[in-house]
């Protein structure tokens, strides 16, 4: 491994920590403005009569998909930098001098160097259309890292984890406005 591959497996279950309670806190937050809204759609389907008093539901129903994308996606990441700290490859520094012969530690400078030069390399590739500057740092850190099995937590498609980002933020104001329109309706029958 590297030492941009070690550095990585340090600070990623360090951010993944620290990121932890806000992520729940949104999640949690969007998750119940979200199933406010479904319930009052439900029984604003079940009170009025006609195919469009079910559009309450079917919009709580297309908020809730990003919350539930970005919960799947929080977990998994927290399964695969759970025990990532555990496994440090770099200790902790050390009082003895130890004297490494000039080849060795070139050949090692050398692999950093083409590391580092692989994957500014892949950074500069941008093929994806959507989000494509985000595709290509995610394949450049993958680089960098030595690869999914050193780097499992960046196989997942960040572009994907970010719109559900963004879309979990939308739906906490979305579905407080649907709700009291929806039991502004409800009121109203």
């Amino acid at each position: 491994m590297t030492a941009m591959g070690d550095l990585l497996s340090q600070v990623v279950p360090t951010l993944v920590r620290v990121a932890r309670r806000p992520g729940g806190v949104l999640l949690a937050f969007a998750a119940a403005g979200v199933g406010i809204f479904a319930t009052l759609g439900l029984v604003h389907g079940l009170v009025r009569d006609g195919t469009w008093s079910w559009l309450p539901l079917v919009l709580a129903g297309v908020l809730a998909i990003p919350v539930a994308v970005l919960a799947v996606r929080r977990w998994r990441l927290q399964q695969q930098t759970a025990d990532l700290h555990l496994h440090r490859t770099v200790g902790p520094g050390s009082h003895e001098v130890v004297v490494v012969d000039g080849e060795p530690m070139r050949s090692r400078m050398q692999e950093e160097v083409d590391t580092l030069n692989e994957a500014i390399a892949e950074s500069t590739v941008r093929t994806a259309r959507f989000l494509p500057r985000v595709e290509a740092a995610q394949r450049a850190a993958l680089r960098a890292a030595g690869g999914p099995v050193q780097a499992p937590y960046l196989r997942d498609d960040l572009r994907v984890t970010i719109v559900a980002m963004l879309g979990t933020i939308a739906a906490i104001p979305l579905s407080v406005v649907g709700s009291l329109m929806t039991a502004l309706l409800l009121l109203t029958a």
